[in-house]
């Protein structure tokens, strides 16, 4: 069963719709960030389709996508000092999220734990010694994030929910 088609017209729906919104001047977005947006649900749809079901090269790839997805956001929506001090300790987060993706799907497989637990520590060490991103500041980031964009992950919510109950009528 491809449970990716209803994914994909659901994606291009919100593409076009927001390039629409965008051009009559209704919503004012970057490009990127629209591109971040769709990373970020496509991403999730990924991860949720190939959850459990041994299609650990889709779950990496979904997870990848969302976080690319959600460093755009961050990067269009945020004020970094510099930001290009915050690429590469997010490509090793990135990296150590999607090996422990994998390890949640399947727990026997200890090394991506391991892998994981690595590169997640790499990058908080290279945050802090570039000194980019202060804990206050993350956390202060967070709770901005949480109280500005709780729509943005209500909709993701309800996407999802549409997306489980259209897979169940597929079955």
């Amino acid at each position: 069963m491809n449970n990716n088609k209803p994914i994909l017209i659901y994606l291009l729906t919100f593409l076009v719709l927001s390039i629409i919104l965008r051009l009559f001047g209704i919503i004012n977005i970057e490009s990127t960030e629209l591109v971040g947006y769709a990373l970020i649900f496509y991403g999730i749809s990924l991860v949720y389709t190939s959850f459990g079901q041994n299609r650990a090269g889709v779950l990496f790839t979904g997870s990848l996508l969302f976080l690319v997805g959600f460093l755009l956001y961050l990067l269009n929506n945020f004020n970094f000092a510099n930001k290009k001090d915050i690429i590469f300790p997010s490509v090793l987060f990135i990296l150590g999220i999607n090996f422990l993706m994998l390890f949640f799907d399947d727990p026997a497989k200890k090394n991506f734990l391991a892998i994981s637990a690595a590169l997640v520590l790499s990058a908080i060490i290279v945050t802090i010694v570039l000194g980019s991103i202060t804990f206050q500041s993350f956390l202060s980031t967070i709770s901005d994030i949480a109280v500005k964009y709780w729509p943005v992950l209500l909709v993701s919510v309800l996407l999802l929910i549409i997306i489980h109950r259209d897979g169940k009528k597929n079955l």
